[in-house]
């Protein structure tokens, strides 16, 4: 079974459109990555200064692996700047 997250990101209100174009230049490699199955940028409506990354993986084991290799690469370097908090991880689980 997919362990699924979301990374809730508290973003800089007026640079939440850069931010977008960044991240979505980004996600061609995580969808590549290792143990990704799917990752979706969301945008709440009601909080501007918001984005999510609703993220699948085969284990959270990849999902480590994948944010380790951002971390050694510079992304979160880039992405720093447009982040007015420290970013949350919310391991959510399905239930019907």
């Amino acid at each position: 079974m997919a362990e699924k997250m979301i990374l809730m990101l508290p973003l800089i209100a007026e640079k939440r459109e850069e931010f977008i174009g960044v991240i979505n230049s980004a996600l061609p490699d995580t969808r590549a990555f290792e143990g990704n199955l799917k990752v979706d940028v969301w945008v709440p409506e009601d909080d501007e200064g918001a984005l999510w990354l609703y993220e699948e993986w085969e284990s959270r084991e990849h999902q480590a692996r994948y944010f380790q290799w951002r971390m050694d690469t510079g992304l979160m370097d880039v992405l720093g700047p447009f982040l007015s908090g420290a970013p949350r991880i919310a391991w959510i689980t399905e239930r019907n």
